[in-house]
Order: structure tokens, then sequence, then C-alpha cells
């Protein structure tokens, strides 16, 4: 029986696992449904954050402002391992051809990005994550070639294959032919976050979810699920959220709402020293109280300077006018908070090792770096440092031994009778958008999960036969893993980061924990534990 590393996921995360066992002479199977240059890290825009400038900046400041914006519920020490490995990953890239936006000595230039006192964000215009995929694909084409990576595009996780301590590889679907493919070996996934449990995300609609919870419900733990990051600066179109760069009030981009039809500029009034460059959750919180007043929240960025326009912004002029008929250069853009970002995921610990044994996380499915609220421009850096350090434990841990029969894979079969999957799922997102909204409370969180249960009960006696069996498990396994959520949001009772509760506005320092969720015994369990302990 051949064993090798399995990878769920080719984003940024994935592929930079797939490179460090490639360059240890191990093979590895790279799976995804889609190709990478349709992951979502290719949506990527603002930039990566690292402390390359010394004179003014160091890892150690670096790690303090991740830690400060998450709000001191991250582990200190996967932080810091991050942020010094950051400047050698710039320099990497830019020395293996990645189109960095340059300075006047033709180095990498940086930009200004919120929550952080220095400029640290390294970027290529405003697409940032086209180019390093670019790279990365390149980089992997070679091993492909070597026969070393194996790809299997247009493949979907099915289902782990595992016992109650380990796991033993997993099952793939094609969802066209409707074959099964069984691979054995350690596990290592980089699937994204949860956008389509949500809908209306700014991320690609691709990211259901599905295989976070189908390892939730194999018993992984999950963690700090009730942080959800809305960025403030989207637009609504087509069913989804389009995302306007951070990168734009970076560079000198304000926020406004009309008063007597004259602007006032509500974070700069508000908060003087950072004004719009504050951390995300605080300008989403901002903005939703001045939409609850009725106002429409504007992006100003007339005011920026041809060379601004088109050589660091340019995508974001040509996306307004192509897909907004607007021309930011004129007239301001109307904005509102829009989900963007998932802090919360598979919980890792600082070496990327899941709560099961030979399964691995990296990038935005895994609940590392970014506590209680994320800073921009750290999501790229954790989705390349974390798929490195992934692939690395699972080199160094034990080969796995001869898997056991019958392993846990398959559900009980029950009698069921026709559904929409379609219909399913958009009760399903209405109820998380509602329950998990910028704002939550008991009565909305309660209420989110009344709904969710008879959703769950309607779910459970249902299947769509028009849709594939991983679409009727993943919405199954989803209405579990969203309770989890809710719970967790229902049982942090205080205001930390993303997460705010109208009926507990503080921060407490008991809570200054990570939140763990774990399916044990059929039923959802919600404790909290510090980053870096084990229960």
């Amino acid at each position: 029986m051949e064993k090798t590393m399995i990878i769920i996921g080719a984003g940024a995360a994935g592929l930079s696992a797939a490179l460090e066992f490639a360059k240890n002479g191990i093979k590895s199977i790279l799976v995804s449904d889609m190709p990478s240059e349709r992951a979502q890290s290719v949506m990527a825009e603002g930039g990566i954050n690292a402390a390359l400038n010394t004179e003014s900046d160091s890892s150690e400041l670096h790690a303090k402002e991740t830690m400060k914006a998450g709000r001191y519920i991250a582990d200190p020490r996967a932080v810091s391992q991050m942020t010094a490995a950051a400047p050698e990953i710039i320099e990497k890239l830019f020395s293996d051809g990645m189109a960095f936006t340059l300075d006047e000595e033709k180095r990498p230039d940086v930009r200004a990005f919120g929550g952080q006192s220095v400029k640290r964000t390294f970027f290529a215009a405003a697409d940032t994550g086209k180019q390093l995929m670019h790279v990365l694909i390149g980089q992997v084409r070679r091993y492909e070639a070597e026969g070393i990576i194996e790809r299997r595009t247009g493949w979907t996780f099915l289902k782990l294959l595992h016992d109650s301590e380990q796991a033993y590889g997993c099952v793939l679907l094609h969802p066209i032919t409707q074959e099964k493919m069984t691979c054995y070996g350690k596990v290592l996934i980089a699937s994204g976050g949860l956008n389509g449990m949500f809908g209306n995300a700014t991320g690609s609609v691709r990211n259901t979810g599905a295989v976070s919870a189908n390892l939730f419900a194999s018993g992984v733990k999950f963690a700090n699920g009730e942080f959800i990051q809305y960025h403030p600066t989207t637009v609504k179109l087509h069913g989804k959220n389009m995302l306007i760069t951070e990168a734009v009030r970076g560079e000198g981009g304000r926020l406004y709402v009309l008063e007597n039809n004259k602007p006032v500029y509500f974070m700069e009034e508000k908060y003087p020293e950072l004004g719009n460059l504050m951390p995300r959750d605080v300008v989403a919180r901002e903005e939703w109280l001045q939409m609850k007043q009725g106002k429409q929240v504007y992006l100003d960025m007339s005011h920026l300077g041809k060379e601004i326009y088109e050589k660091r912004l340019k995508g974001v002029i040509d996306d307004c006018i192509r897909f907004l008929a607007l021309d930011p250069r004129k007239e301001p853009i109307p904005v509102l908070p829009g989900i963007h970002y998932f802090m919360g995921g598979i919980w890792v610990d600082a070496d990327h090792r899941t709560s099961m044994k030979n399964l691995y996380a990296a990038g935005e499915c895994a609940c590392q770096y970014h506590g209680a609220n994320r800073l921009g421009g750290n999501s790229l850096l954790g989705a390349l440092y974390g798929g490195s350090v992934a692939a690395k434990s699972a080199m160094e841990d034990e080969d796995i031994m001869e898997p056991p029969s019958p392993l846990v894979s398959d559900r009980e079969a029950k009698e069921q009778t026709a559904g929409s999957y379609v219909e399913n799922w958009q009760a399903l997102q209405d109820i998380m958008k509602n329950g998990l909204a910028i704002i939550r409370s008991e009565e909305t969180l309660q209420t989110a999960l009344a709904d969710l249960d008879k959703l769950t009960e309607k779910v459970k006696k249902e299947y769509d036969t028009t849709a594939t069996e991983a679409e009727n498990q993943a919405l199954a396994d989803c209405c579990l893993l969203g309770k989890a959520l809710l719970l967790g949001a229902l049982e942090r009772k205080e205001s930390r980061g993303a997460h705010t509760r109208s009926d507990y506005p503080a921060e407490r320092e008991e809570y200054q924990k990570q939140t763990i969720a774990e399916f044990t015994g059929g039923k959802i369990q919600i404790y909290f534990q510090k980053a870096g302990e084990q229960k």
C-alpha cells in the first residue's frame, strides 16, 4: 500500500507545503477542485507584512502589534516564530522573481496598513496575491514535471479516514464522474476559510468550509470560530461582496459620512493617531454604528496623486470602473463592512499539528497567528510560513502504521426523503449571517441556534439526489460546525476583537483564552484554554 503526503487545497498554504516536501525529496499529492490560478490566494490585494527595515522596525515589534490586534489570545510563540521568519520570506520571493512594487533604489517598497505603527507591508500594486501565486505555481510545476508533486485537480475531499486517535488518509470524489479515490498517508489541510457557510463574503464561494466541517464532525478540535473579520471597505456585487483593498486607506484614502451635506471624517475625529488605519474590527464597528443611524459610509480617494493611481492602486481604479461604473478618481466609493476572513479554524499548535495524529492544517482553515482580529498583510505571511511549518512537522513525525479495518469513515445510513440542497444551504447562510453579525447578543445567538436546530433536523431527514454525495454530506457537517461557532460566541461573554456582544461590551481578563470546540460523544463541547496549552 503506497503512502504519501496528501495536501488538500492548492492556494498559497498548500503550494508552500508541497514545495517544502519536494525540496526534501518527499512526494505529495496536491488535491484541489480548481486550478491554483483560481485559488482564493490569487484574490489577495494588499500585501505581505515583514519587518525588513531594521532601522525603524523589528520582528519583535511586528509580533507585538500582531498580538495587540488579536487581543492577546494568539499563541505568542507561534506569532514570534512567524514574524521572525517574515523578512527571509520576502527576500526569497524577491530573488525568485516576484514582481513587487519597487522603491527608488529598486528594492521592494512598503505601504502603511491598519493596526501597525510603521510601514512594513510589501506589495505588488493591488495584485499581491496574483503575483505571489504566479511565482509559487511556476516553482511547483518544476516538481510536477519531475513527478515529485502529483496534481489532482478537479477532485474534492469527501471524508477523512481515521480511528479514534489518528488519520490514515482520505477519500476523494470527482464530482463529474462520481469516481472515488482512496489515498493513504499523512493529511495536510489547506482548504481555506468558511466563506460558503455565510455567503456574501469577499472571498471565493468555492471555499465552502466543507473540509473543516468534516474534520470537526470526525472529532478534530476547532478554535476561535466566533472571530470573523468584517472588512470595512466592500461593495455589494452580484451575490457577493467586492473588496476595496485596505491599501486605499494605506495610501491616504479617507472614510466619511455626510451630515448636512458636509463630509464628517468619523474615524479621524474619534481616533486621531491612526484614524482610517485602525485595526479592521474597530473600523467595521464604527461603520456599523454610522449605518445604524441611516448614514451611507463613503471611501474617498479622489485627492490622491497621479503616481498613486497609476503605480500603486491601478487595479482598484480598473475594478471600480469595470464593475461599479464608478471612477474613484472623481467620486467616492459607497462602502459597507463585509465578511472577509476567518481568524478561527482547525485547532493547531505552534507547529501546525492538529488534535489528531498525522493530520496538519495551515492557512485560513487553521486557527493560528491572528487571535481575535487579523492584521492586514498577515494572512499571506501566515499561509506561506504555516504551510512550510506544517510540512516540516509532517516529515518529522513517525510514519503511520498500517490502517486498521474498518476505519471510521462512513455515517450510519438512514431513510431520507427528497430535499433541496440549494434551499437548505441558503437557509444555513442566512442563519449564520444573522447570528454572527458584527454586533451579537444572547438574544440573536439563541435565535440563530434555535433556527439552526430546526434546519439540522430537516437536513437529517432529506437527501437531494440532484446534488453530489459530497454536497449532501457537507450540508450536514456544516450545520454541525455552524452550531459550534454559535455556541462559542454564546459562551464568550465579552467583547474582544472581531467578537462584539452588545450585552457584554467590555473585554474580560478571564476570556483571554482560545475558544475550543470539540465534537465528542455525539455532543459539542465548548471550553477555553490559553494558547500553547493543552487540555
